[in-house]
């Protein structure tokens, strides 16, 4: 074999040897792949119940024409004085989203008729802070009969003004943490029952125990549901814990026709000195509540709006 021939089959085995080594050359991998990740926003849904007290009756279910619906028809005065029974029983509702609900539809309020609404607040999925808007939208004199504009100083009412009434100077209003003996949310596990029995039972116990939301204790309708923004459960307030999930917070919101007496942990009404001066007056007001999430929100206030 010549030299050329050898050089050729020497640069043979070279190229296919070199083949043979880049096909070989694959680096060891592996792949693990995690499917299906999600974010999802929470939530929070705020629903609302009262049960209502009116002249020592209260609104209950009527167990002999219940069938669910909660229909209006299906409550009744119970117990207490001959009055309020007959009146449409419409302050007592299960938990849901207010609409078109009334805590107060009185049509025949005397001199000296009391009552009280147990209101109760419910959050579903995640913590909350929780804070109440009130306001007067109507204070109207309706109409002028003889006996109210005799001596009182009354002039007749003005058709074009909505805002001419006595009754909202007149029907004082005092509310409170219904939160029982124990002060603070026990924010009680609906399925196992209430820690504090005095929460949620309509009975004021004493500032100490279940604070005052209104700073003067007690006032008119025209003052303390005036354009108002009163904290429920708020950073910094009576060690307030944000209202938790599948729990119970009770507010209690007690009103007089007269003069109203909080002191110790009594409230009395004593309607002696009204006279004639609210005959025939409507007020009306609307009762907002507002939630908004505790984590994450350290410096929430109710009255940053």
């Amino acid at each position: 074999m010549n030299k050329a021939r050898l050089m050729m089959s020497l640069g043979m085995l070279v190229f296919v040897g070199a083949v043979v080594v880049g096909g070989t050359g694959a680096f060891f991998s592996d792949t693990e792949t995690s499917t299906g990740n999600v974010f999802t926003a929470g939530a929070i849904d705020l629903t609302v119940d009262s049960e209502a007290h009116y002249n020592g009756s209260m609104c209950q279910v009527d167990v002999n024409d219940y069938d669910g619906d909660q229909d209006d028809t299906e409550y009744l005065w119970l117990g207490g004085t001959e009055y309020p029974v007959g009146l449409p029983c419409t302050g007592t509702w299960e938990a849901t989203d207010l609409g078109a609900k009334t805590f107060f539809t009185y049509n025949d309020v005397k001199p000296g008729d009391e009552g009280e609404n147990t209101i109760s607040l419910h959050i579903d999925n995640n913590p909350a802070w929780a804070c109440v808007d009130v306001e007067v939208t109507k204070n109207d004199d309706f109409s002028s009969n003889e006996p109210e504009l005799d001596g009182t100083g009354d002039v007749q009412e003005d058709a074009n003004n909505d805002f001419d009434g006595e009754l909202a100077e007149n029907i004082k209003f005092a509310a409170w943490l219904d939160q029982g003996n124990t002060p603070g949310w026990q924010n009680s596990d609906e399925d196992t029952g209430n820690d504090d029995p005095g929460e949620g039972d309509n009975i004021w116990q004493g500032d100490d125990a279940e604070p005052l939301l209104f700073s003067n204790d007690s006032g008119p309708a025209s003052d303390v549901l005036g354009g108002k923004t009163y904290p429920l459960a708020m950073p910094g307030l009576n060690n307030s814990n944000p209202i938790a999930p599948l729990t119970t917070n009770y507010i209690g919101l007690a009103w007089c026709a007269g003069d109203q007496v909080v002191v110790g942990n009594t409230i009395t009404c004593d309607g002696s000195n009204l006279g004639n001066i609210i005959q025939t007056d409507t007020m009306e007001a609307s009762i907002a509540f507002r939630v908004e999430q505790s984590r994450n929100n350290d410096e929430f206030s109710c009255f940053d709006r």
